[in-house]
């Protein structure tokens, strides 16, 4: 058993890393691309030696650069496996070092801060950097536990303590803490003097509030400094720091034990495993990935990859972001007034989400806008979610940024951020592609994209929004007729989703056959025989077609009927499987 136990150990990183990279790839593929843009990091030598001069900027460095590969397929799953695992080996490595026989009773226990670890990553608001500066506690520690004697180990401490406090941040005060265990319950003969570490640890957190390195104590002192720093983190966050000391000490009584028998090993073994896979099991179902959707849609939105959203959306939706995706993606495709009702749908909520000032929404909103045609807003919406960011900024609303600027011909602020984009990973070939529009107006204007949206900008001095969307948007189509489709769709689809019939009457009056609306889509088409249900001159006079015209007749001979049984339940829901994809549905039952 001892021996099979000892091949368990060797074996210990290879399986770790195998369950944890396909459970991370499976469970929480798209929450790594999220992640990746929340921390920006800038391959220059001054923004390196920025951080690296402050307390924790090693860890804060490393972590950062490994972000930056998150956005490719695989990476982030591999890449979080990696310094999961790589924890999990060190925690035993270190009980192996402190106390060899207690340290194989307990491997399965090695994967308490594993799982401490990997619940936080969950939270967009971590920073991989608590996870990087843990490794560099844990390999510390390995190191200074195997100096002989005393009285160099100690010294060690001391410089140890200090030193990760420089290069890791806050966990330089754990790593006190275990010195402080190791050394009292495992060093022979007995010392005191290493509770000299709580005094240095302690004076260095309050010197470090003091001269305002950190704003808070628990900034100092906990892992809560290796999160967002406005918010309160999870208690969750506490878990692998709590689980070290409560191994030292399990170590410390198992290693004067007697050597188990192996049935008892067996035992143990078999109790330790069921009992990590409840820890597994509640801490995923607590703290798993809860907006795995969202990250999702949100991805393909970014890669712009529209009919993967449209085909995730399908079915019932309760949820106005999933409702704004889908619009946006119908939008993009040229198809929202054509197949709007499709989806379903629960007022004009759907069409642009409230703003609740956290990143997510204001990506979302500055993608709605961009594709409105409504630059001020984008703009907006981008520079909120840029300064939203954890890190350094938001790789994907510079990029936005990046656009608008060129498209109002604000060349300095678009080469500012040009410029940082091009000292990236990611975004430096981009970047450097669309420095060419630079101070460059013929450029602009000719490319299909930034030169589409220039045009369709409106010659107002009025604050943003402040006569309401729908007139900013006719507004803007009356400025570029030939690319009104867009925003004449949105202000059509956002009458109808309002049931303003009267509004809507108004706008296919003024825009029905123009370049902005030449033909009607199917479901103003729809709305069109609902508002002039007794005029079909009014049908041929905006061209609805006779397939439109004979469902109409078909829905009405069933709500005739219907009405007749007296049985109101049962006729929505036979209306709904044959016409729950049309306006007539939708202004009748919603």
């Amino acid at each position: 058993m001892n021996k099979c136990i000892k091949y368990k150990g060797l074996l210990l990183g290879p399986v770790v890393f195998g369950v944890l990279f396909t459970f991370l790839q499976v469970y929480s593929e798209f929450h790594f691309y999220s992640i990746e843009q929340n921390q920006l990091f800038q391959q220059t030598l001054p923004y390196i030696s920025e951080h690296l001069m402050q307390p924790g900027g090693c860890a804060f460095v490393a972590a950062e650069f490994l972000v930056q590969f998150f956005l490719l397929p695989y990476a982030g799953a591999a890449i979080t496996a990696a310094l999961l695992t790589a924890a999990g080996v060190l925690t035993y490595a270190l009980l192996k070092r402190i106390a060899p026989q207690a340290a194989d009773r307990m491997l399965l226990l090695c994967l308490l801060p594993v799982m401490g670890l990997l619940f936080i990553q969950f939270d967009f608001n971590y920073l991989m950097y608590g996870t990087m500066a843990f490794l560099f506690l844990l390999a510390t520690l390995y190191l200074i536990l195997g100096l002989k004697p005393f009285p160099v180990r100690l010294t060690g401490h001391l410089l140890a303590t200090g030193l990760l406090f420089y290069a890791a941040g806050p966990v330089f005060a754990l790593y006190a803490v275990l010195a402080v265990v190791y050394e009292l319950l495992f060093s022979s003969p007995r010392h005191y003097l290493p509770l000299l570490l709580l005094l240095e640890a302690l004076l260095i957190g309050i010197l470090s509030v003091f001269f305002a390195v950190y704003g808070e104590f628990r900034l100092a002192f906990l892992p809560d400094g290796y999160y967002h720093v406005s918010l309160a983190p999870k208690q969750v966050i506490y878990f692998a720091w709590w689980s070290l000391p409560l191994l030292l000490l399990l170590a410390y009584f198992l290693q004067k034990r007697q050597a188990a028998s192996g049935k008892r090993l067996w035992i143990e073994t078999a109790v330790l495993f069921i009992l990590i896979a409840i820890i597994f099991k509640v801490g995923v179902d607590a703290y798993g990935d809860k907006e795995s959707v969202m990250k999702e849609l949100d991805y393909y939105s970014r890669t712009e990859q529209w009919d993967k959203i449209l085909k995730r959306c399908e079915g019932p939706l309760n949820n106005y972001l999933y409702i704004s995706y889908a619009n946006l993606a119908l939008s993009h495709k040229g198809e929202l007034g054509e197949k709007l009702f499709m989806y379903d749908q629960h007022g004009p909520q759907g069409l642009v989400i409230s703003w609740n000032k956290t990143a997510s929404s204001s990506i979302m909103l500055s993608d709605i806008y961009f594709a409105m045609n409504d630059m001020a807003p984008a703009q907006e919406m981008a520079f909120e979610a840029n300064i939203s960011a954890i890190s350094a900024g938001n790789g994907r609303m510079i990029k936005r940024l990046v656009e608008t600027n060129l498209i109002y011909g604000e060349y300095p602020v678009a080469e500012k951020y040009i410029s940082i984009l091009e000292h990236t990973f990611a975004y430096k070939e981009w970047a450097s592609a669309h420095r060419r529009f630079l101070y460059q107006d013929a450029e602009v204007e000719k490319d299909s994209l930034l030169g589409e949206k220039r045009r369709s900008l409106v010659d107002s001095q009025s604050l943003s929004l402040i006569d309401g969307l729908e007139l900013e948007l006719q507004q803007i189509a009356e400025a570029n007729p030939a690319s009104a489709r867009t925003s004449i769709e949105y202000v059509g689809a956002f009458y109808l989703l309002s049931k303003n019939v009267t509004q809507f009457q108004a706008l296919i009056e003024r825009y029905f056959g123009t370049p902005a609306l030449p033909v009607l889509p199917r479901s103003f088409q729809e709305a069109v025989i609902l508002l002039s249900e007794k005029d079909p001159d009014n049908w041929i006079r905006y061209r609805v077609s006779d397939a439109v015209i004979q469902r109409f007749m078909d829905y009405k001979k069933q709500v005739v009927e219907g009405n007749r049984s007296g049985n109101s339940a049962a006729l929505k829901g036979l209306l709904q499987r044959s016409f729950g994809d049309t306006y007539w549905f939708y202004f009748m039952f919603k």
